[in-house]
């Protein structure tokens, strides 16, 4: 009884670490800040902390002892055969299967890459969200059309990104000053995201590239074979043809068995 108790307990544990979130906190105004927080945990990522660099103690210079001569030599091993690496697989494939194969493996597997961010930005939970840009320019002709550049690109790419995920609280303000010579950003950002998603689609995208790299190898594999098929077919080939013509080239010989003879 008291091991189900101890395993519940542990497991509860375990489910009460993975449901816990995982906070991201940026902002940016003149210098970029980032820190991460998970339960009870926080550390702070940018600025970076600068470590104090203390004076290393000075140490003796140790005497070498004489090494023994050795009369025999060691034997040398034989280098062992390595498989081949990513890039000699990488060669097979566009030796074998052509450039098509080559994207072909190429797309299957940024596809992975697209839907695994895709599931995990569904995921991600953005409880605040401001952005302040104000844009400044030498004159006023200047800064208005930078203003508009800047508001068509701004808007849309937030947007965008804010679609991608839940958001609780967003403000986007862009504004020109026109006494201003030079634009200014301001932004803030707080997102979390639960360690049991991630862990959960890392796993499932493990899981689907192993798969289609299997494939691929055993289609190179098939491609090996079918040349290996190709080259003892043409090398048969070529040996019957010499055999003929080794055959036609020969002297023709009597019901006898002797060879034909000029008249005597």
């Amino acid at each position: 009884m008291m091991g189900w108790i101890i395993a519940g307990g542990i497991l509860a544990l375990l489910l009460l670490l993975f449901w816990l979130p995982i906070q991201c906190k940026a902002c940016f105004e003149e210098e970029l800040f980032l820190r991460v927080r998970y339960a009870f945990v926080s550390i702070r990522v940018l600025p970076a902390k600068e470590k104090e660099e203390k004076p290393k103690p000075e140490k003796k210079a140790k005497k070498k002892k004489p090494q023994k001569e050795q009369n025999g030599k060691k034997e040398e091993k034989p280098p062992a055969e390595q498989e081949p690496g990513v890039r000699e697989k990488l060669k097979e494939i566009i030796r074998y299967q052509g450039v098509s194969g080559f994207l072909s493996l190429l797309g299957d597997l940024a596809k992975i890459a697209a839907g695994t961010l895709k599931k995990l930005a569904a995921k991600i939970v953005v409880k605040q969200f401001d952005l302040l840009l104000v844009v400044g320019g030498e004159d006023a002709a200047e800064t208005a059309v930078t203003y508009g550049k800047v508001c068509g690109v701004v808007y849309p790419a937030v947007g965008t990104i804010l679609s991608a995920c839940k958001c609780r609280r967003y403000g986007v303000t862009v504004c020109p000053d026109f006494d201003a010579s030079e634009s200014r950003v301001k932004f803030s950002i707080t997102a979390q995201i639960r360690p049991m998603y991630l862990l959960g689609y890392a796993v499932a995208a493990l899981f689907q590239l192993v798969k289609r790299l299997l494939q691929a190898n055993r289609e190179l594999n098939r491609a090996h074979a079918r040349a290996h098929a190709q080259t003892s077919a043409l090398a048969q080939l070529q040996a019957k043809r010499a055999a003929q013509a080794a055959g036609s080239s020969a002297p023709p010989e009597d019901s006898s068995g002797n060879s034909q003879n000029g008249a005597a």
